[in-house]
């Protein structure tokens, strides 16, 4: 599907940053104490206060606050208040604040930090929101949303911002090569085959002054689409599944595209390949919705069409609820504005924010975008790329994301996934 980028203000959204890792201390209640974001109230004359950290800090979080405010304008026993901040710094400031009694009650975050904030303590919980049969409006939900945050059989989280990764790409450069909508890949082969197409060196310098793909080798959420788009697995549930013999097909299919047919660059993160999309100078990328908006940025309209599998890399922000929540009252305002923030009302003016909504029962004429209608159907298939790791994060994409540059700058692919497999081994096993 073409799409001209809407006119209206660009909403830029933020991808969660991965925690570098959790030294993670034990973190006291004190939700309702004296200097704490919530305060009990409610019986007490007042509504019940809740401070709700997030990182939203464009226009997207002004969607945010006017959900939020239709909220606390909405009843008398609680009352939201927000304070945004850079994701790093929600990072940063969480587990302290908590511990010095003075944190948020609620704060969106991804599915990576979840594990590690829950086994410390630090996030509660949530498993009453979807038991309890006052709060009704999980029931249309996408599954695996809440799969990626019940750990050990309690769920964690709520849907807060999800979506897919999909295949944006240039039209004016789809139109060049003499491609339409038609020739929209629906297999591996058949993205290849495009992306070749789309590969330009006029003067055979191996250079291409165009490239079909501006994709990163430094992306542990590429990396593990591609393993399970080639019938294998990352990392599910703390089990490592990096070395197999589908992995090894999948990635010497990968590097011969990389390194025979030049279709993208090597040693490229998220950004890099943002940056030369924006350029002109490739054809394609896999992104997230924020690619809209900075292709905008660069005076670039942009298509989308599904990654062409059943599993894809998506983003999970969530709602969770933090150790703060020491009284029934402040957990039944967490779980009530849980409730209204996925209201159909409410999703469907989330979608102003670029994001697809987190229910699927939403008809393609309310979405604010046509884009995002289009985003919505690939929904189901978005997957937070490694479950079940608690500590080291970031050491295991560090070693993943330096194995795919060294394969895709045509190492041998055997031996560089059994030496990043054998030492993700030795990450889970200090888990």
């Amino acid at each position: 599907m073409r799409l001209r980028t809407p006119d209206r203000t660009a909403l830029a959204t933020t991808a969660v940053v991965a925690v570098a890792s959790l030294t993670l201390a034990a973190c006291s209640g004190g939700g309702g104490t004296e200097g704490s974001g919530g305060s009990a109230g409610g019986s007490e004359g007042g509504p019940t206060e809740l401070l709700a950290w997030h990182g939203y800090t464009e226009a997207d979080g002004d969607v945010l606050q006017s959900i939020v405010d239709q909220f606390n304008a909405s009843q008398d026993d609680y009352e939201v208040k927000t304070e945004e901040m850079a994701w790093t710094s929600i990072s940063e400031k969480l587990l302290t604040s908590l511990g010095a009694g003075n944190g948020p009650n609620l704060v969106v975050q991804g599915v990576d930090t979840g594990l590690g904030y829950a086994n410390q303590g630090a996030f509660v919980s949530m498993q009453d929101y979807y038991d309890d049969e006052q709060y009704t409006e999980n029931d249309n939900f996408y599954p695996n949303l809440v799969e990626q945050v019940t750990f050990d059989g309690e769920a964690y989280g709520v849907p807060m911002g999800t979506t897919a990764f999909a295949v944006y790409y240039n039209p004016a450069l789809w139109q060049a090569a003499g491609l339409t909508e038609a020739d929209y890949p629906t297999t591996v082969d058949e993205l290849l085959e495009v992306a070749r197409t789309l590969t330009l060196d006029a003067d055979g310098n191996g250079e291409p002054e165009q490239y079909g793909f501006a994709l990163p080798d430094q992306d542990a959420g590429l990396l593990s689409a591609l393993l399970h788009t080639g019938g294998g697995d990352f990392i599910t549930d703390g089990e490592n599944g990096l070395y197999s013999e589908e992995n090894v097909a999948t990635l010497e299919q990968w590097q011969s595209a990389y390194v025979d047919d030049k279709i993208s660059p090597t040693g490229m993160d998220a950004t890099a390949a943002m940056e030369l999309f924006g350029s002109g100078r490739a054809a394609m990328i896999v992104n997230g919705p924020w690619e809209i908006t900075s292709a905008a940025s660069f005076g670039i309209e942009v298509g989308v069409f599904e990654w062409p599998g059943d599993w894809v890399h998506g983003v999970a922000n969530y709602w969770y609820a933090t150790s703060m929540n020491d009284s029934e009252e402040e957990l039944a305002g967490v779980r009530a504005f849980s409730d209204w923030w996925n209201s159909r009302d409410m999703q469907v003016e989330w979608t102003e924010s670029y994001y697809p909504p987190n229910r699927d029962d939403i008809e393609q004429s309310e979405f604010a975008y046509p884009i995002i209608a289009t985003l919505a159907g690939f929904s189901n298939n978005a997957h937070y790329y490694a479950t079940g790791i608690s500590t080291s994060v970031s050491d295991i994409t560090a070693e993943t994301d330096a194995m795919m540059t060294n394969i895709a700058q045509g190492g041998d692919v055997e031996e560089l996934l059994q030496a990043a497999s054998d030492k993700v081994d030795g990450y889970l096993a200090n888990e």
